[in-house]
């Protein structure tokens, strides 16, 4: 089975890399791999490094994204349109037999209207989340233009049915990035205080916080607050750089200076293991809602972009508002009774066998028996 998979930024490739590892590792697969977005660009680290290192073998890079455009809504459509064209092209000369799409952006969702107008098989993960923000509406509308689903939970997959996706077609095998947290080698710590000048044995939050879409005017006065309550706890933290979405350039100037310790991305062995060290994440990353139950830490969940998600007790959600922010990080770094309820906890999304599933199911899967033309089901 050729498979063709698209990589646009490090939070889609987190989920894709146990996939694409068990599929090189398969004669029935062959792969072909597209690399775009924000993981071509400098700014934001050029994650496509990282993949090579990981040893997997790109098979074409289609520039997403233009240096000095506008940071705003009308640029994410042009991005979109700059790589619709360019996989359209790609799949029309690679001729998958089917395409493995995922989540809820843009580039993605290119692959994934282009390959629905090819009649090639779409599979489609982590679909029927509710996410808020434009990501809602994107990840629905791929759901629509896609015939095999492997949502995350059960939850995912009963909202699937209700769009109108057949069951019959549905699979629950939870989020690959579990696998990731799960099956990372580990890292002596003091190499990693060393590295990034921390000490584990204090208080220490990562932090990652995206622009919201349809809130890209506020994403200034947003971060500020974020960034003004950690500094008024006074407390150790590490900043990833966040995606490119609609609001993203003032976010990162502010945070180059803040004073806080910042990075522009990481490699998957390095970024799990700081994860596995710090003591909460902080910011609205879906990395919050989907990974930190199973690491066993708090997630202090900012604003509307994960609204709604499906989430564990270890979720603390709370308003761009400084005081309420401050508030929310003294319970996740220092209330004890709440971080032994977190230790307690299981994570809705899985406990780390997605990829297996997930391959597994594609190579018994009968794509011929896969109908192409989708029928709003009704039960």
């Amino acid at each position: 089975m050729k498979v063709f998979v698209l990589i646009e930024r490090r939070a889609d490739y987190s989920r894709y890399r146990p996939i694409l590892a068990k599929m090189k590792e398969d004669s029935f697969f062959e792969i072909h791999l597209v690399v775009t977005g924000i993981c071509l660009l400098d700014v934001h680290g050029k994650d496509i490094n990282y993949i090579e290192r990981d040893g997997f073998v790109i098979n074409a890079k289609i520039p997403m994204f233009e240096e000095g455009n506008p940071d705003n809504g009308a640029e994410m459509v042009r991005s979109m349109a700059r790589v619709l064209v360019g996989v359209t092209n790609e799949l029309e000369a690679s001729k998958p037999d089917l395409v493995l799409s995922g989540f809820d952006i843009g580039g993605n969702f290119a692959v994934t209207i282009a390959a629905a107008h090819m009649n090639i098989p779409v599979a489609h993960i982590q679909g029927g989340e509710v996410t808020g923000s434009i990501d809602e509406s994107i990840r629905h509308a791929m759901s629509k233009f896609s015939h095999i689903h492997f949502p995350a939970t059960q939850d995912a997959k009963n909202r699937l049915i209700r769009l109108g996706e057949n069951p019959k077609d549905i699979y629950v095998t939870g989020c690959p990035s579990i696998d990731v947290l799960v099956n990372t080698p580990y890292m002596a710590k003091e190499d990693l205080e060393k590295e990034f000048e921390v000490d584990f044995s204090k208080p220490l939050l990562l932090m990652i916080q995206h622009p919201v879409t349809t809130e890209a005017k506020s994403s200034l006065d947003q971060i500020k607050e974020t960034i003004n309550a950690i500094k008024n706890k006074g407390v150790q933290a590490i900043v990833l750089l966040p995606n490119n979405d609609a609001g993203h350039a003032k976010i990162i100037d502010e945070i180059k200076n803040s004073g806080l310790k910042w990075l522009p991305s990481l490699s998957t062995i390095k970024f799990v293991n700081l994860y596995r060290n710090a003591w909460a994440l902080i910011g609205n990353s879906s990395s919050g809602i989907h990974e930190t139950p199973s690491l066993k830490i708090p997630a202090i969940n900012i604003g509307n972009r994960q609204m709604g998600r499906e989430r564990a007790a270890n979720v603390i959600d709370v308003p761009n508002d400084q005081l309420l922010i401050e508030r929310a990080i003294e319970k996740a770094l220092f209330d004890e009774d709440f971080r032994c309820l977190v230790r307690g906890i299981e994570n809705p999304y899985g406990t780390g066998n997605s990829a297996e599933t997930i391959v597994h199911l594609l190579k018994t899967i009968d794509l011929e028996k896969v109908s192409i033309q989708k029928v709003f089901y009704e039960g």
